[in-house]
């Protein structure tokens, strides 16, 4: 669903503010018998408040009314109930918002039963407000949302893809950065990989032919290679069959490697790594001589 919007599907920038904006120009223009007396700026104040209050109330109402379940509903229905809260909610407001711009107005002009009405008392008086502004409210919402009545939009949600089809391109997209990294390698070292270690944003890689350093992420490089490897460290990873013996002792913890490569273990991946490789000790036919650089 897109945010921002009335019914999930009428832009609130581009409706209804650009409504609320030619409605306060428009009465403002028009100077209606219920702002007569005003200036400009009084007059085009009081329809800002006014229009602004009103828009203001239809939307909250067109809100709560999604929230609580109304989302099914024909369009139409939406329109018209939302009308009527909206009006039932501006009521109180623009009873008091005409009464603080009273003293400008002039007094009140006598011409219906809704105005004899409503100089019966403060409940009449918002009875008849209500009466009052419904058509005007009614008439403006269902013009506003005229648009939506004829051709009402549809958001493109498309349904979440098969699993098999997110592993598939998972594998795919996996595969496409082991083979991106094997082939940024330069051509003397090989492409017999043997352990990683992070260097900022680089990695340094070591092969069974040698070392090389190439910019990306041991993270993503770690999860490309699945199960081939193990992540030792916060910093190192490691290829599982170019591990030939682990050393895990109090003070020290290292993975040696075919290539007499010794890559460190982390206090917290110690658990980890015995799991993974118990007791290994595998032939080396080579002499542990460096170390993986921190």
């Amino acid at each position: 669903m897109i945010q921002r919007t009335i019914f999930g599907v009428a832009p609130i920038r581009t409706s209804v503010l650009g409504v609320g904006a030619a409605l306060t120009l428009l009465f403002t223009a028009v100077e209606p018998a219920s702002s007569a007396g005003l200036g400009f700026l009084p007059r085009l104040l009081f329809w800002a408040l006014h229009v602004g209050l009103g828009l203001g109330c239809l939307l909250l109402v067109s809100v709560v009314i999604r929230h609580f379940g109304a989302a099914g509903w024909a369009l139409w229905a939406l329109i018209i109930l939302s009308g009527l809260l909206g009006a039932v909610l501006a009521t109180g407001p623009y009873w008091a918002l005409e009464r603080l711009f009273a003293a400008q107005l002039g007094p009140e002009i006598v011409d219906d039963f809704w105005d004899r009405f409503g100089q019966r008392g403060i409940w009449q008086a918002i009875v008849a407000e209500f009466f009052g502004i419904l058509p005007v409210f009614m008439s403006s919402w269902i013009a506003l949302n005229l648009p939506l009545l004829f051709h009402r939009p549809t958001v493109y949600d498309p349904p979440d893809p098969p699993k098999e089809t997110v592993s598939a391109d998972w594998a795919r997209e996996q595969k496409a950065r082991r083979q991106a990294l094997l082939e940024s390698l330069p051509e003397v070292v090989g492409q017999e990989l043997v352990a990683m270690s992070s260097d900022l944003h680089y990695l340094n890689v070591y092969t069974r032919l040698g070392q090389a350093l190439v910019l990306g992420s041991l993270k993503k490089m770690a999860e490309a290679f699945g199960e081939e490897g193990l992540q030792v460290h916060r910093s190192h990873w490691v290829m599982k069959r170019e591990v030939v013996r682990v050393f895990i002792g109090r003070d020290d913890a290292y993975c040696v490697m075919t290539t007499g490569l010794r890559v460190p273990i982390s206090r917290s991946n110690r658990k980890l790594v015995k799991a993974c490789f118990g007791q290994l000790r595998r032939q080396s036919p080579i002499t542990e001589v460096h170390q993986a650089k921190a």
